[in-house]
């Protein structure tokens, strides 16, 4: 083989090999892409039309989406085409929405990281409340797929649109299945070349099947738009439900809700929203079924999982429609759904037992504080001395220094029990001092005695009551008060996410054995039969249930901060403007007070009818909204007669003295006894030496005997 022969050889094996290399390299590139294009690239020819994608009207299909996206009045646009796309298309499309003025991003669908950073974009902008729409141009099965991420994830604010653009093709029925009606979904068709459809999912009030797609607007190229705005207004749209019915959880709470549970059922009995939500049906022109929630709380959005339980977790589910009642706004609750205009306007407050009297036998040394007593005691003791030192110092006594000073003794004694005494001294220096001093024990420490004497004697004292929270976190240190707390609330979110005193007292309540109860009726009765529990809650839920309870076993602390309650709605609730707009009107009108005065009237009715009421007690106030609960006024309250045991104190004194009077004079007596007989035997022994040691004559003896005795 020549050289020649020998170099073709190789020229033909390089190329062949180099065929190879480069199928092999062709195959795998297809097989990557379709890997990785699967999803978008099955159906194009569905959502494109016959033609596929290169036979679409780009041209008006740029000035169709201009002048829709310019129409929404939204502050960016992002545009998410797919790679088939004309390559003009999407920079024609973003340079006329810039012409504009519409600030535009764009996403290009080739892999599915892009889906995914399309997802996180739209994520942030329903995370941050930003005025967004979201154009989407693909396959149907990837906007299917858009869309059902869309619902699953709850990406659903009343700020973001959704337009997606099915052009020739019907929009499919899994498409239509995903569609919430929470979500602002916009689809744009194209039934002929030069004119676009436009179909809105929040376009009737009434849904009856999750979501509707209803023709609201269309687009020409000879005439653009033809009706402003663009899409109706939910205003508009959510006046009249015409009949629609709304599933509403409820819950056993009164004056708010009263509700009958019974063996496998429930009845409402009336209460303040149950009257508010017909009001709201018969403005609004909706029927309503009441649920009963499987754990019956409310739930306090404490739950770190992907779930909230309570009636907040079947409203977060979409399972329920909205929730009326003592529904207190919290952050943690906010996140999970939305509120409406507030309803309610109470503050957070504390219960506990009311404050016994205080033992009736120290009432004779209450007049004066305890720091009062050692002074008062002091001046008692030292004044006679004092008085003694100055006669002493100045005339002196005739009849000896010891008897001076105790007649000043006893005559200071004397002088403040408030006794007739004779002035030990005729020196009028002396009598001036003296009178200084009666007039002192007299008219300011006798009369300011007696007075509080008096009044403490006609209205017995009671223990101090717990007012704040820092006397409540010293008192369930020191005296073993329990906290209670109703499950899932608004009171526990605050006591365990709470800071300061609050933070202290959720450390204490954690070494409890038991803190949470289902409702705050059950805690109040453990309240009314045990005084040491306490309940935290609403200040004027609480008043409303001290009357039915018997305000004579509760006490009702200060305001501790002031929570607002407003009706729950699911996320991104199309028409919860309507709610508050009927909301307002009431509460200006002052129909919301007056359904809750009705309840308070109600309640006085039935006291007024029951076999047990008293005429003595105090008629139910209404406390309305923004207003302060005023608590029970003592002086309205019938005056006690006095009895002996508000007496008993005077009678212990006296029996202590008797028997201080008693021990003195067997002391007395025993020292007298004993003084008698000691100079009886010193006197003996004074005489002893002349009887026995010296012989006396007999005639003497008898006589001397007789001295002796």
């Amino acid at each position: 083989m020549t050289a020649v022969e020998r170099a073709l050889l190789a020229v033909v094996v390089f190329a062949a090999a180099a065929s190879t290399l480069m199928s092999c390299a062709d195959t795998s590139a297809r097989i990557l892409g379709r890997h990785y294009s699967n999803i978008w690239r099955h159906q194009k020819r569905q959502t494109t039309g016959g033609s596929g994608w290169r036979d679409l009207d780009y041209g008006n299909l740029t000035d169709a989406i201009r002048d829709i996206i310019v129409a929404m009045a939204v502050d960016c646009s992002t545009l998410a085409v797919h790679s088939d796309a004309a390559a003009d298309f999407l920079s024609n499309t973003i340079k006329s929405l810039h012409g504009r003025g519409v600030t535009t991003t764009h996403h290009a669908l080739l892999t599915v990281d892009h889906v995914q950073l399309l997802l996180d974009d739209i994520r942030d902008a329903v995370k941050t409340g930003k005025r967004k729409s979201y154009v989407v141009f693909s396959t149907s099965e990837l906007m299917e797929s858009i869309l059902s991420t869309i619902r699953k994830n709850s990406l659903m604010s009343r700020d973001v649109v959704y337009v997606f653009l099915w052009l020739r093709s019907t929009v499919s029925r899994t498409f239509k299945s995903d569609i919430s009606e929470a979500m602002r979904v916009c689809v744009i068709t194209s039934p002929r070349p030069g004119f676009y459809q436009i179909y809105y999912s929040q376009a009737t009030a009434n849904v009856r099947h999750g979501s509707e797609l209803k023709m609201v607007n269309w687009w020409s190229a000879v005439d653009g738009l033809v009706r402003f705005p663009l899409l109706p207004p939910p205003e508009r749209v959510y006046t009249n439900f015409e009949g629609r019915r709304f599933v509403v959880p409820v819950l056993h709470k009164p004056p708010w809700m009263f509700v009958e549970y019974l063996n496998d059922s429930f009845r409402v009995d009336g209460g303040r929203d149950d009257k508010l939500i017909n009001l709201l049906a018969d403005k609004l022109n909706f029927r309503f079924t009441y649920v009963d929630p499987p754990d019956r709380t409310q739930g306090s959005g404490l739950d770190r999982g992907s779930s909230m339980q309570g009636v907040l977790g079947l409203i977060g589910q979409r399972e329920a429609d909205w929730f009326v009642g003592d529904l207190s706004i919290t952050y943690e609750r906010n996140l999970v759904v939305d509120f409406s205009f507030l309803t309610l306007v109470d503050n957070e407050a504390f219960l506990t037992h009311a404050p016994g009297r205080l033992n009736e036998a120290f009432s004779l040394i209450r007049p004066f504080h305890w720091s009062v007593w050692p002074l008062l005691l002091i001046t008692v003791v030292f004044a006679g001395p004092i008085l003694y030192i100055l006669i002493d110092s100045t005339d002196g006594h005739p009849q000896g220094k010891s008897l001076l000073y105790w007649k000043c003794v006893w005559w200071s004694v004397t002088v403040f029990l408030q006794q007739a005494a004779i002035i030990p001294s005729d020196n009028n220096k002396i009598r001036f001092v003296a009178g200084l001093l009666m007039l002192t024990a007299t008219y300011v420490i006798g009369d300011m005695y007696s007075a509080s004497l008096t009044s403490i004697l006609a209205r017995p004292p009671k223990e101090p009551p717990i007012n704040t929270l820092d006397e409540l976190s010293k008192a369930m240190r020191d005296s073993g008060l329990q906290l209670l707390v109703e499950v899932q609330s608004a009171s526990q979110a605050m006591l365990e996410n709470g800071t300061g005193v609050y933070e202290e007292l959720s450390m204490l309540v954690s070494h409890q054995q038991e803190y949470l109860i289902g409702s705050t009726e059950k805690g109040m009765q453990l309240v009314r039969d045990n005084k040491n529990y306490a309940v935290i809650g609403g200040r004027e839920t609480f008043y409303y249930d001290i009357k039915r309870f018997g305000a004579q076993h509760f006490h009702l602390s200060e305001k501790l901060n002031t929570r607002y309650s407003a009706i729950a709605f699911q996320r991104a609730c199309p028409y919860r403007d309507n709610f508050n707009d009927v909301l307002m009107r009431l509460f200006e009108g002052g129909i919301l007070s007056k359904i809750t005065e009705e309840e308070y009237q109600k309640l006085n009715d039935k006291l007024m009818g029951s076999e047990k009421y008293d005429a003595t007690s105090v008629v139910v106030e209404p406390v309305l909204e923004g207003s302060e609960p005023r608590q029970d006024d003592d002086d309205k309250q019938l005056t006690i007669a006095m009895s002996m045991k508000t007496l008993q104190g005077a009678f212990y004194v006296l029996a202590i003295g008797s028997m201080l009077a008693g021990l003195l004079l067997l002391i007395e007596i025993r020292s007298y006894g004993k003084l008698k007989n000691d100079e009886h035997i010193k006197n003996e022994r004074l005489i002893a030496p002349f009887v026995y040691k010296r012989k006396l004559p007999r005639k003497f003896q008898s006589g001397l005997y007789n001295i002796v005795e």
